[in-house]
C-alpha cells in the first residue's frame, strides 16, 4: 500500500497533504486525525496548583495579562507553523479520518489493514509502539532543530534562548522515543530574514524536502540516516510552555521585527 498521513487540523497541513498526494501518484491512501481535545477544567486546575506550589502563579496570572494586551500575540506565535503556500484547495484530495485516539487499538487496527508502506506524521500526539509496527518505515516532520531542541515547542525555546544558530527542522525516522530517531535531515533557518518570513520559507522548504524523501522511499531507495545523541541536546513539553515564555518569545520576535536582526 501507499502512505497514511498523520496530521492536524489546518489550512498549510490541507495543503501540504494535497500536494503530497499529487506529487507522489495519488499516494496518500489516509490522511489521519486525532480528534481535537479540548483542555479539561480539571487540566486548568492542576497547571494552577503547580504554578501555585512552585510559587509562580502569581507571575503566570500577570504574563498572561500581558500577553492578551499585545494584540500582536496570536499572529506572532503563528509563525512559527506557518508555511509559504502549495496549490490551496477547498478541502481534501485524498481519503479522511478522524479517530479519538491515534493509539487506540481501533486506530492500530485501520492501520493494520492498510499496511502502509510509510505513515508520515505532521504534528499531533507522539506515536507508540502498536502503531508505528503497522508501516515498512514511519517519519516525522519536527518543528525543530533535534536532537538541540525536541518536543513540541523546540523552536519557540530556541527563539527564546536567542540560539540563532539552532533555529530549524528536522526529518527523521519514527522510534519509541519522542524526536529521537535517526535523522534523515535538517534544515536551517535564515534568521537573517524577517521573522515571519522566515518561518514560512523554513517550513514550506522542509515540506518540500519531506516530499521528496517520501517519493524515494515508495521508490524503494534507502534512504540514509544518522543516529542523533539525545544526551547533548534538551526536551520542550508544552507544560513548559507558560505564559512567561510566550511573552519572552513574543518580546523578542517583536523586537527582531523592530531592529532587523535577531
Amino acid at each position: 500500500m501507499g502512505i497514511v498521513f498523520i496530521t492536524i487540523y489546518g489550512d498549510s497541513e490541507k495543503a501540504f497533504a494535497n500536494a503530497l498526494h499529487k506529487e507522489t501518484g495519488r499516494g496518500v491512501d489516509l490522511v489521519l486525525f486525532e480528534k481535537p481535545k479540548p483542555r479539561k477544567l480539571a487540566g486548568r486546575f492542576r497547571s494552577m496548583l503547580a504554578a501555585a506550589r512552585a510559587g509562580t502563579l502569581i507571575r503566570e496570572v500577570w504574563y498572561g495579562i500581558l500577553l492578551r494586551l499585545r494584540r500582536e500575540t496570536g499572529s506572532v506565535i503563528r509563525y512559527f507553523r506557518e508555511s509559504s503556500p502549495f496549490e490551496s484547495s477547498p478541502g481534501y484530495d485524498p481519503e479522511t479520518l478522524e479517530v479519538e485516539d491515534i493509539n487506540s487499538e481501533e486506530t492500530r487496527a485501520i492501520l493494520e489493514r492498510l499496511s502502509p508502506d510509510l505513515i508520515m506524521v505532521l504534528g499531533g500526539s507522539v506515536l507508540r509502539h502498536p502503531v508505528i509496527q503497522t508501516a515498512k518505515k514511519v517519519v516525522n516532520l519536527h518543528m525543530g532543530l533535534s536532537p538541540h531542541y525536541r518536543g513540541a515547542v523546540a523552536n519557540q525555546f530556541a527563539v527564546l534562548r536567542r540560539d540563532a544558530g539552532r533555529i530549524g527542522n528536522t526529518i527523521h525516522y519514527v522510534t519509541n522515543g519522542v524526536d529521537t530517531g535517526d535523522i534523515i535531515a535538517r534544515i536551517q533557518a535564515d534568521t537573517t530574514k524577517p521573522p515571519g518570513e522566515m518561518f514560512r520559507e523554513l517550513n514550506y522548504e522542509t515540506r518540500k524536502k519531506y516530499i521528496d524523501i517520501a517519493k524515494r522511499i515508495l521508490a524503494g531507495e534507502d534512504v540514509p540516516a544518522q543516529k542523533q545523541d539525545t544526551a547533548t541536546g534538551d526536551f520542550f513539553s508544552l507544560s513548559k510552555w507558560t505564559n512567561e515564555a510566550r511573552y519572552g518569545v513574543v518580546s523578542h520576535i517583536l523586537q527582531w521585527e523592530r531592529e532587523g536582526r535577531f
